[in-house]
């Protein structure tokens, strides 16, 4: 039987784990959003320029929506795109769940919280303004290269790239 002290350990290490996995996935969003989507999406022609030329023309010319979150990631689109990248990077993962599961657990929590305010944002320009202003700044704001972080900016506050909107112009 379990003592009281070695379940309380369990408890916060399973905490902790799951915190250390929110804490990297959101690490993950701002690595690559800043030098794979922006930097090596840039490049006409590179597999990551969908990005740059499709989802942020999209979303720019139409005040934060992007229309085709509207409808299931089915096709070879942007969003099609980013499921299929989240997959992999899920599939990746995998040996986590034996080794540090509470970690894998909360980067995959961290990964769906991702894919639904990333999609809801661009279907609700309105609801993204009030509860993803780092993003919505990111989007329409004068400075496209700050606010990395779509889930929470906590990477963006780490590495000084957090720009608020009273900072910066919003078109």
């Amino acid at each position: 039987m379990l003592t009281s002290q070695e379940i309380l350990t369990g408890l916060l290490s399973a905490l902790l784990q799951v915190f250390l996995g929110l804490l990297a996935e959101n690490a993950g969003e701002w690595f690559f959003h800043r030098f794979v989507f922006h930097g090596l999406g840039k490049r006409p022609g590179s597999l990551w320029n969908y990005h740059w030329s499709e989802h942020h023309h999209v979303a720019r010319a139409n005040h934060m929506l992007d229309p085709g979150y509207k409808s299931l990631p089915l096709r070879w689109n942007t969003q099609g795109k980013e499921a299929a990248f989240l997959i992999m990077v899920v599939i990746l993962h995998l040996p986590l769940l034996t080794l540090i599961p509470w970690y894998a657990c909360g980067l995959y929590a961290g990964l769906v919280l991702y894919y639904i305010r990333h999609r809801r944002s661009h279907i609700d320009p309105d609801w993204a303004a009030s509860h993803l202003p780092w993003h919505y700044e990111h989007h329409l704001g004068r400075v496209a290269e700050a606010n990395w972080c779509i889930t929470w900016p906590w990477f963006d506050w780490i590495m000084g790239t957090r720009v608020r909107a009273d900072q910066i112009d919003i078109l």
